[in-house]
């Protein structure tokens, strides 16, 4: 299966990526994940307000069910960090059709938004659980790679050290943003085609990527 990207271009060789038309170094260096992820469901850079108005979405939206909590909890600590993932994304799915049945909108970017703004508290969730720790609620003051890193490992990450960490990590999220068609989207992307809704098709990606 094959496609052409109307988000991505790349040359590996060449060393060339760019999102919208935009070079990676460019967007790297000028603009953290969330203009970034703006740039990619919507086209275009956000302006200032925009932006503030995104975030404000993905910090609203950030919220885990208590369902998937309990989902991760059910699993023995030994259990490989993927397998949660998929058993969480498998709860998230099964929430959007107890909310809309199978009236499915995979075009409804609110769901993708939403995605976004949860995988990094479960992601956190899932290690401190398999680490024996308590879990850390999100901090709304925070961008979304500081926060994520504090959910991972608490007030270690709150100093110049962990600022520095925090910017790496933002980098290297944009870095990995959209790779056109690797195999994990490739199979995000087959499932959906079946119909199915986001999440569920989500966790067929998280099954891909969990290979070697």
């Amino acid at each position: 299966t094959s496609c052409s990207s109307a988000i991505t271009f790349i040359d590996g060789d060449k060393g060339v990526l760019r999102y919208r038309g935009h070079d990676i170094a460019d967007l790297t260096e000028n603009n953290d994940f969330t203009a970034v992820i703006y740039l990619l469901l919507y086209g275009k850079l956000p302006s200032s307000s925009q932006h503030r108005t995104f975030l404000l979405k993905i910090k609203e939206l950030s919220k885990v069910p208590e369902q998937v909590i309990d989902v991760i909890k059910a699993f023995p600590k030994t259990a490989h960090p993927m397998s949660i993932l998929i058993a969480c994304f498998a709860s998230l799915s099964a929430l959007y059709y107890e909310k809309h049945g199978t009236n499915i909108n995979n075009e409804d970017l609110n769901f993708g938004i939403s995605a976004i703004a949860q995988i990094p508290v479960i992601v956190a969730m899932i290690y401190r659980y398999i680490n024996d720790q308590a879990f850390i609620n999100t901090n709304n003051e925070l961008n979304y790679s500081e926060n994520f890193l504090r959910m991972m490992f608490g007030d270690a990450f709150n100093n110049d050290r962990g600022t520095l960490f925090a910017r790496a990590l933002d980098k290297i999220f944009t870095l990995h943003a959209d790779h056109e068609q690797n195999a994990s989207t490739t199979a995000v992307r087959l499932v959906g085609s079946a119909g199915s809704n986001l999440l569920a098709s989500l966790s067929a990606g998280v099954a891909t990527l969990w290979g070697p």
